[in-house]
């Protein structure tokens, strides 16, 4: 049984989502970062020094915070569209990878090319 979930536990698969995990918490502070320190007060500017997040309105005995959704929905469009460029900067890096043939595709080409002359 130990044997087993040390061949599962070290397969390629996992430790590779051990890692997008591990790097999905990391990226996830960042643009929490971005959000609350850059993005948040910038918004505020622009909308006259409105503190998003505190905008409520009273109907009788209850507040309505509606400030907080539209934070929240601030937080997931910027969070949507840095996946979004992350996401599409990695698949051309990679459609760069798998353009260039490598060496021996090369060298085997070339091979081919002379005994076709």
């Amino acid at each position: 049984m130990i044997k087993g979930l040390k061949e599962f536990a070290l397969k390629g698969n996992v430790v590779d989502l051990a890692v997008a995990v591990v790097f999905a918490a990391a990226f996830g502070q960042v643009i929490s970062a971005f959000v609350n320190h850059i993005m948040t007060p910038l918004i505020g500017i622009i909308i006259g020094g409105v503190n998003i997040e505190s905008a409520a309105v009273i109907i009788g005995e209850a507040e309505v915070r509606y400030g907080m959704f539209l934070q929240s929905l601030i937080d997931f469009s910027i969070i949507v569209l840095s996946l979004f460029i992350f996401v599409k900067a990695y698949q051309l890096l990679k459609q760069k990878e798998t353009s260039e043939p490598d060496e021996q595709t090369l060298l085997l080409r070339e091979i081919r090319n002379s005994l076709q002359k």
